[in-house]
């Protein structure tokens, strides 16, 4: 259900039931064929580490042209690992795009505004409802997942736009695996919880540590907000264990950069 695919210099990895919405268009870019250097090589877009906002800029600018759009089209946040949603509609948009948030998680029913998420090791969520044509994306780190944002996220879509959970698909990115996240006791206490999320982690043979499994424990909570199981999908790819494609802070023991996620919705779309 996921293959990789090929827009002029870059290579992205994109999801079949994301295909299957011909109203939006969407990827999962990989670390290259950017003009980062060092450990920001090559397709970074994060300053927050360290590379240059010039090099940035240009790598929005590559990304910009092989998918055809211009890159003030392009809408991001300014992550922190809580739960804040944005919602992006014609109410809001021109004081919106002026301005720096913080928040976790992007909704909009906006055609021609591709939203975005920055990653390198946290879950990508991409979320869409088939019916209203409604686009959200989610970033969900430990902290993110703890607070039940990807959930919250699906909620949001039904409070704002009146969407029904069984009317729409979700797709997990790139992300750690369980192979590579070993995680302490205080990530255990606040993602397991009440033992809702226990079954995403794994003992790895140290005292006080675990393997966890980030995706299962999105995928769980977005099919307890309702969303079919059948219409949940994963890429399964792990980040730290595919350097050679993607950033993985944990995998570069946090010398890296973000590469970036996105959905929009098509300027052309029927109604």
């Amino acid at each position: 259900m996921f293959r990789f695919s090929k827009k002029d210099s870059i290579e992205y990895l994109e999801s079949g039931a994301l295909n299957s919405c011909d109203f939006l268009v969407h990827a999962f870019c990989t670390r290259w064929s950017g003009v980062s250097e060092g450990h920001f090589a090559s397709l970074n877009f994060s300053v927050r580490e360290g590379d240059g906002s010039d090099r940035i800029r240009k790598n929005w600018g590559i990304v910009a042209s092989a998918f055809n759009l211009r890159a003030d089209q392009f809408f991001v946040v300014h992550q922190v690992h809580g739960d804040r949603i944005l919602i992006v509609d014609d109410a809001n948009i021109s004081v919106l795009k002026d301005q720096s948030h913080q928040c976790d998680a992007i909704v909009t029913d906006l055609s021609g505004l591709a939203i975005g998420i920055k990653t390198a090791d946290c879950v990508p969520v991409f979320l869409a409802d088939r019916e209203k044509r409604i686009i959200g994306v989610v970033h969900a780190g430990w902290r993110g997942t703890a607070l039940n944002i990807a959930a919250k996220t699906v909620t949001a879509f039904a409070e704002t736009f009146f969407s029904r959970s069984a009317d729409m698909v979700a797709v997990i990115g790139p992300a750690i695996g369980p192979c590579c996240y070993e995680v302490d006791e205080t990530v255990f206490s606040a993602v397991a919880g009440d033992g809702s999320w226990k079954s995403a982690f794994n003992p790895c043979g140290k005292k006080g540590k675990w393997m966890l499994d980030l995706p299962s424990a999105n995928r769980g909570q977005l099919i307890q907000a309702g969303i079919p199981a059948e219409n949940v999908f994963s890429a399964d790819i792990c980040t730290s264990c595919r350097k050679d494609i993607f950033f993985s802070h944990r995998g570069e023991a946090g010398k890296t950069g973000r590469q970036i996620n996105f959905m929009m919705l098509k300027e052309n779309r029927s109604v």
